[in-house]
């Protein structure tokens, strides 16, 4: 409960972990690789988080989702309004200031760590903002003038590019 764990354990048995936020998010962004298929997907997870491989996949990816989130997840899917690839500068700032030091200089800081510091981003940082806008386009809420005008000027920050598979880029290239 208050420890860093370095093991999951699964049916009894304890599996060493890569527990550093870099390892978890390289696992996010491949999760979101439109080159691979969910065969692909669970085999890169489970040789990118798991030291010593278990047997049970299913509890080993139901291990893995408790470890990065968790909370309930109460059977709903939450809209995902961050894409870690494309946000990660933003998020690093933000998580460097919660922590007084470079999260990126460190050697190894642990996914929870860097979890409850990214929790504890200001609502007055730069990634709260685009988020916050962002929130408010995709859900089409109505942005106040200034929003507006930030957004205008900021819609590189705010918008998120969209990820083609390399098939998909190849027929949209035959279209434009």
């Amino acid at each position: 409960m208050f420890e860093l764990t370095e093991q999951i354990t699964i049916d009894g048995k304890a599996y060493r972990i890569r527990s550093d936020f870099r390892v978890v998010l390289e696992i996010f962004v491949m999760l979101q690789d439109p080159e691979l298929d969910d065969g692909d997907r669970t085999e890169a997870l489970m040789q990118m988080f798991y030291v010593d491989r278990p047997q049970d996949v299913k509890a080993a990816i139901e291990a893995f989702a408790s470890f990065v989130d968790p909370r309930p997840r109460n059977g709903r899917k939450r809209p995902g309004l961050v894409d870690w690839e494309a946000d990660f500068e933003l998020i690093a700032a933000a998580v460097n200031h919660v922590l007084g030091s470079e999260c990126r200089a460190l050697p190894h800081l642990h996914w929870r760590t860097f979890l409850g510091a990214y929790m504890e981003i200001s609502p007055d940082s730069l990634f709260s903002r685009v988020i916050s806008v962002r929130e408010k386009v995709r859900t089409g809420k109505k942005l106040e003038k200034w929003e507006r005008e930030w957004y205008r000027k900021n819609k590189d920050l705010v918008d998120l590019p969209m990820k083609y598979s390399e098939k998909e880029q190849a027929l949209l290239e035959e279209w434009t």
